[in-house]
């Protein structure tokens, strides 16, 4: 009675909970990758490894979320319709999944290189390096992956009790009460134990490898960047002591007592020109660190933050299956349902991420929505652009907002570029 009323509230629960993957996913990943990509005060390679990341986040949202969905709401299995369905839709989602992790991995790698060589970060990391590094990383996940044209096959029926089968494999889920005409896509029993060594290393590949990967790069560009920061600080009083007795001197000496109104104007604008030289670099130094961090901070919350309950669950039913010979089918079932719709949460949320950790990022999604303001109301439409500098100190960082402009420009009688300009209008 118990198992019935909770499968009834998880149902329900999961069909939303799926769609909701799905419908604020997708359109929150193209926003990202159009916002990241266009970021002008990114490194090229950042903007295109953002771009791959939104792109295989939705590649996942549309293969594996999408198939939870259809079975939920619609009650089939699209894999249940042959064999060749099966295997290439396992096929699909696993190289996704693996990808879009590869993916994230890569963008820690990249920001790690170019604040542990910030000296050779133009030579070492390069759209050549990068599309090179991306393109055999992608076949590597292909031939991987290619075991499941092999060891994906009819369904045979097993023993009563919980199926260590389903539970081996770290993002799969096959509901019971879906036949499909006497077919399920399920492992092959002539591949059994090639299917349990595949389930390990791809528990390795797919969590734990990412995992230290995405820890170790940002603990060590942390303590960098807060070591550059320290230096700075020390050496930032005498640097100001020095620059203070120059410009007295300089007062002193070189510049003659103003008899003009326009000869005092142009002192006073000179002193406001070297207040501000000496303030915006300390401002600037005090931010690089949180502008570096914040973000990958951000990513990898959200990605140990989903998978890692699913990465435990696997674990412990894998290598501790005695433990569990007694847990019901349908509770296994639905505890790893739940856990697998945690995991695809991580190709669904990088936008909340972005938006909570950048500045830029929430101005740029903000100006989205003020740039579509019409010229019929005659009012003035505020557009926010990002320079393209060339200042090598903003290679290190993702998102600031030291180098945010804000255009204001008149409306016109009709909507055209004008009324939005673009991030390269500057």
């Amino acid at each position: 009675m118990g198992q019935n009323y909770l499968n009834q509230i998880a149902d329900p629960f999961l069909k939303i909970y799926a769609s909701l993957l799905i419908f604020i996913g997708i359109p929150g990943n193209i926003i990202s990758g159009v916002i990241m990509g266009g970021n002008k005060s990114n490194r090229l390679t950042t903007r295109i490894l953002m771009i791959i990341l939104s792109i295989a986040d939705t590649a996942v949202l549309l293969t594996a979320v999408a198939r939870y969905w259809i079975m939920r709401v619609l009650g089939w299995d699209l894999r249940n319709i042959g064999l060749i369905t099966c295997r290439i839709h396992t096929f699909s989602v696993a190289f996704t999944t693996d990808f879009a992790v590869g993916a994230l991995c890569a963008i820690a790698v990249e920001r790690l290189l170019v604040v542990a060589f910030p000296h050779r970060a133009n030579s070492l990391v390069t759209l050549t390096s990068v599309s090179l590094g991306m393109t055999s990383f992608g076949v590597t996940v292909v031939i991987k992956n290619l075991l499941h044209f092999w060891m994906m096959g009819p369904f045979q029926a097993t023993k009563p009790g919980w199926n260590h089968s389903t539970s081996e494999n770290f993002t799969e889920v096959n509901l019971p009460q879906i036949s499909g005409g006497g077919f399920r896509c399920k492992p092959s029993k002539d591949y059994d134990h090639l299917f349990k060594l595949f389930t390990k290393l791809d528990l390795i590949s797919f969590a734990v490898l990412p995992y230290v990967i995405l820890f170790t790069s940002n603990v060590y560009i942390y303590v960098k960047l807060r070591k550059q920061q320290a230096i700075l600080r020390k050496s930032r009083p005498h640097a100001t002591s020095n620059a203070n007795v120059g410009l007295s001197a300089k007062n002193v000496i070189g510049l003659k007592p103003a008899k003009h109104p326009k000869e005092a104007l142009e002192l006073q604008n000179s002193k406001k020109s070297t207040q501000i030289h000496d303030v915006r670099p300390n401002k600037r130094t005090k931010r690089r660190p949180d502008g570096v961090i914040k973000l990958l901070t951000a990513l990898t919350l959200i990605h140990v933050g989903c998978t890692l309950p699913g990465t435990l669950f696997t674990f412990v039913t894998v290598y501790f299956k005695t433990y569990f010979n007694s847990l019901n089918n349908e509770t296994g079932l639905l505890i790893k349902s739940g856990l697998v719709m945690l995991v695809f949460t991580n190709n669904a949320i990088n936008f909340f991420g972005y938006y909570a950790s950048c500045t830029s990022f929430r101005d740029s999604f903000r100006n989205m929505f003020s740039c579509l303001t019409t010229s019929s109301t005659g009012r003035y439409s505020l557009c926010l652009t990002v320079p393209n500098r060339t200042d090598r100190s903003l290679h290190g960082q993702p998102c600031t907002a030291d180098n945010v402009q804000v255009v204001v420009s008149k409306p016109v009688h009709r909507f055209s570029e004008m009324d939005c300009p673009h991030t390269n209008e500057v």
